[in-house]
């Protein structure tokens, strides 16, 4: 009896001392949240209770603050395309530990692997991520190699013994995409072809077939994806722009001609491709009612040399190095144009959640903020005179030129648990 009245009072004692915290009111709370760091809100605090969890996972106006804090004027680019309050909680630790990434000391920051092949030059390059493992796969001419890559704690300097399938195609490779583990290529002959990437290596699939009238007065220059909707769109020298489905047939699904010439860099989604054109417009091609809606002039003298659409946003890169941007929700308008700090052409631009990643022809990556305008985070200098492509993922950038370059940098994500349950930058 005595014990239990001993509990009881224990019990009471230990629900006084939480009572006033448990009834601090939320702007008090997120007061004392200011003068925190982060990654302590976020990995520390948010687990103590159900309630620490709710009132930062829906303190926007915190978030928000601390991303401006950072980076001013990002939230404008920086807006999920479907609003949710975990979003602007989970951007700011990925940008605070993207920014912390790209700007530790050179001999911390770069694990380079090279690989120089005497009288070629590396065309199309993609990374995958295929069972947890990492691999990049690359094209010279009609070749197509593959090579796993290592964990970070085993890289060496040298990309060694990649595996090939030679003359995968009848002539050049042009680009390549992805959608899941299958890679999709196309080539100067006017050829579609897919291969798999399995545990044992590259394993051809199909050929897609193109109409007969355009198969010997043109050739493929381009190709993009959209996973989500199992598509792919090939953009080619007569201006035609050709759509799959890469579940079923072989043959095109539709086609259109945005342009009389060369269709020169694709990009899709569930609703859009757009194609830049040899003549420096950019159309705007509406999947679902079937027709070019818009035809958009980029300023300037430059052809365009890459594009790239994410969320609301499409980012064009010219052979000037300046940067152009649209707002997909405006009717594409043309909101933006920047210089870069590239001092050749824009050969491939990335848009992620944490930042702005541009390669180009004088042979730099630079890694930048989404502000406005981009301010620079890191430079990243290759062994190459000049920068052909690139591809990134999951913290990897990998760039062509006459050799493959991968730069894996040191870093260990911080995730903490508390009754199993876990936050990870990766929900975005």
């Amino acid at each position: 009896m005595d014990n239990e009245n001993a509990s009881c009072a224990y019990n009471g004692e230990e629900n006084a001392q939480l009572s006033p915290l448990q009834r601090l009111p939320v702007e008090i709370f997120l007061h004392i949240c200011s003068f925190l760091d982060g990654s302590t809100l976020v990995h520390g605090l948010s687990l103590v209770c159900t309630r620490f969890y709710l009132i930062l996972k829906d303190a926007n106006l915190l978030w928000k603050a601390r991303i401006n804090h950072m980076w001013p004027d990002a939230s404008w680019l920086l807006r999920p395309a479907k609003p949710d309050k975990l979003s602007w909680m989970l951007s700011y630790v990925a940008i605070k530990q993207q920014t912390a990434l790209w700007k530790q000391q050179e001999s911390r920051k770069k694990r380079l692997f090279i690989k120089k092949i005497p009288g070629r030059s590396i065309g199309s390059v993609l990374l995958m991520h295929i069972n947890r493992i990492s691999h990049v796969v690359y094209t010279t001419n009609q070749h197509l190699y593959y090579k796993e890559l290592p964990s970070r704690k085993k890289l060496s300097h040298e990309i060694e013994n990649s595996a090939r399938i030679k003359h995968a195609h009848d002539t050049c490779i042009e680009e390549m995409t992805a959608i899941d583990n299958t890679i999709y290529g196309c080539d100067f002959n006017n050829a579609v072809k897919s291969w798999v990437l399995t545990n044992t290596g590259l394993v051809h699939q199909r050929i897609y077939d193109l109409q007969r009238s355009d198969r010997l007065d043109s050739a493929l220059w381009c190709i993009s994806s959209c996973p989500k909707s199992n598509l792919f769109a090939i953009g080619s020298s007569c201006g035609t722009v050709y759509v799959f489905d890469s579940r079923s047939r072989n043959n095109p699904i539709k086609h259109y001609r945005p342009y009389p010439r060369d269709v020169i860099r694709l990009a899709m989604n569930t609703e859009y491709i757009l194609s830049a054109n040899e003549d420096k417009t950019v159309s705007v091609w509406d999947q679902r009612a079937g027709r070019v809606m818009k035809s958009i002039t980029i300023p300037g003298e430059a052809l365009c040399e890459c594009i790239n659409m994410r969320g609301d946003w499409v980012f064009i890169g010219d052979r000037d190095a300046k940067l152009h941007i649209l707002n997909l929700n405006n009717d594409f308008e043309l909101v933006k144009s920047y210089s870069t700090e590239h001092t050749e052409s824009i050969t491939r631009v990335h848009l992620t959640h944490e930042c702005l990643i541009t390669s180009s022809m004088d042979g730099t990556v630079r890694i930048s903020s989404l502000t406005d305008p981009p301010q620079p985070i890191a430079t990243l200098s290759s062994e190459m005179k000049y920068i052909i492509d690139s591809d990134y993922l999951n913290d990897i950038v990998a760039v062509t030129g006459v050799g493959i370059e991968v730069w894996c940098p040191k870093f260990k994500r911080v995730q903490r648990n508390n009754n199993k349950r876990k936050i990870s930058i990766r929900d975005l």
